[in-house]
């Protein structure tokens, strides 16, 4: 990268950079230099749903300097991430992760990973990797001959211990993870009510020559605009399917189901059901479209009453 200095001394230096055997670094830049290459020759693409035009590219031929520099660097790492992710993917068992699609990556600081629990910190690796004992790896590994749960006498993975067990699920194992989250995001809720912003309706009265007829015009644009769906009212009443909350409105005790969330407001008969799910990482689209079917019964019985309802799972 020297070599686009401008100054002629440095541009001659060839300094000797020691790596490992199986990774070079002249290889590397000149593979990341063609790369960039190649992405001018094709253009600008569309790889995700924001409109043609949206995004700005930059190219190989026109940068200069350090943003060359930093262009090479940046197409270097994606192509060491993208050989890693083909290598995962080539895994079955510690490449599983590959099929997250819908799961977001939480990044770590070195702060928060030094003050995290060596235990800790060793149970989010293994479980990522599938390298937990259970007992499908215990045979795996020649460690154990049955590989079944105790419990449901079914294969014991990972996946198994973590949330997909019928009979600890029915035991509420898996109560306390989710109720954890569901209290931090019916706490925020709560809290956000109290912030909503009426509507302004003052508007302007326009009256004919003589004051014979009159009329409201549009209403005058201030900063008190609706921002979110609980504004437009003040009086919502938040319901969790927790024990220190209160419990669900009438209209919904009429049903079977009890939707995680309740917000109600009676003055503009507005119903919001939220249903929360904490499924196993390669489930969330499967755990999404049951609690959708879930909620669709209270929200019927919503409609029913003439309440303007709108639920939603997460």
């Amino acid at each position: 990268m020297l070599e686009d200095t401008e100054d002629p001394i440095v541009k001659t230096v060839q300094p000797t950079i020691k790596t490992g055997r199986k990774w070079k670094v002249i290889e590397a830049v000149d593979e990341a230099k063609e790369c960039l290459k190649i992405k001018e020759v094709i253009g600008q693409t569309q790889t995700d749903r924001k409109g043609l035009g949206s995004s700005t590219a930059k190219w190989w031929s026109k940068a200069e300097g350090k943003e060359k520099r930093d262009m090479v660097i940046n197409e270097i790492r994606l192509n060491e991430d993208s050989r890693r992710v083909q290598k995962a993917v080539q895994q079955p068992q510690q490449g599983q992760w590959t099929n997250w699609d819908n799961a977001l990556q939480k990044s770590l600081t070195w702060n928060e990973i030094w003050h995290m629990a060596p235990l800790r910190i060793s149970f989010l690796i293994r479980s990522v990797y599938d390298l937990l004992p259970s007992n499908a790896n215990l045979v795996r590994w020649g460690k154990k001959e049955d590989p079944t749960c105790p419990l449901c006498q079914g294969r014991q993975t990972t996946e198994h211990v973590l949330s997909f067990c019928k009979i600890a699920l029915s035991q509420g194992r898996y109560t306390w993870r989710h109720n954890r989250v569901l209290q931090e995001l019916a706490a925020i809720i709560s809290t956000a009510k109290g912030e909503t912003t009426l509507p302004n309706t003052n508007a302007l009265i326009f009256t004919t020559e003589g004051g014979a007829k009159s009329w409201h015009g549009r209403s005058v644009r201030t900063t008190n605009q609706i921002k979110c769906l609980l504004d437009g009212c003040d009086d919502w009443d938040v319901s969790a399917d927790l024990p220190e909350w209160d419990s669900h409105p009438s209209i919904i005790k009429e049903t079977r189901l009890r939707p995680d969330i309740v917000i109600h407001s009676a003055s503009t008969q507005q119903l919001i059901m939220v249903e929360l799910t904490v499924p196993y990482e390669n489930r969330m689209e499967e755990a999404h479209i049951y609690k959708k079917r879930e909620i669709h019964e209270p929200d019927q019985t919503a409609r029913k009453c003439r309440l303007q309802s709108c639920g939603d799972a997460r």
